[in-house]
């Protein structure tokens, strides 16, 4: 059975300046995956843990390492979930030593690797003409949702700006 092929617009939720990113940051993408009608679908259901899960890890470490969260921004196409967290940060994430592991963290490189089929980093190198450059990145990470059980779609919002 195939996969979809659809594609969505990009659904982006500004994250700096919010009191609780994480939590908003889930509330969207939960409740995309009802909107999509991704919930309705068995493998999408059972992976839907693990992409509440990587959304949380991809928001927190934006306010571990960086200066937080900038936005998030959601895409369903062909088959695939794409979720980016953006950051002001030029620092890629680094996997963090075995013996430097411990109750207060240091497993989110693994954990981001174990629950999604690829993720990655990209530099945020925008500039327009007559401002200052913005640097930082995007850490994205994609779902492969390809049971033929992902039939139904619903209408996709082009922006939400609050859970």
């Amino acid at each position: 059975m195939s996969a979809r092929t659809f594609t969505t617009p990009p659904v982006t939720l500004r994250l700096a300046g919010r009191d609780e990113p994480v939590r908003d940051a889930r509330r969207m993408v939960c409740g995309l995956l009802a909107t999509y009608g991704l919930l309705a679908c068995e493998e999408a259901r059972s992976r839907a843990d693990d992409i509440l899960l990587v959304v949380s890890e991809l928001v927190t470490n934006t306010h571990r390492h960086a200066d937080g969260a900038e936005e998030i921004r959601v895409q369903w196409q062909d088959g695939q979930l794409t979720v980016e967290v953006e950051d002001t940060s030029d620092a890629p994430p680094e996997e963090i030593a075995e013996a430097a592991r411990g109750e207060a963290g240091g497993y989110g490189y693994q954990l981001i690797t174990a629950l999604t089929d690829r993720w990655g980093v990209t530099p945020r190198d925008e500039t327009t003409p007559g401002t200052t450059p913005r640097g930082g990145k995007t850490v994205y990470a994609v779902f492969t949702l390809t049971r033929s059980l992902c039939t139904t779609l619903g209408p996709a919002p082009n922006a939400i700006t609050s859970p």
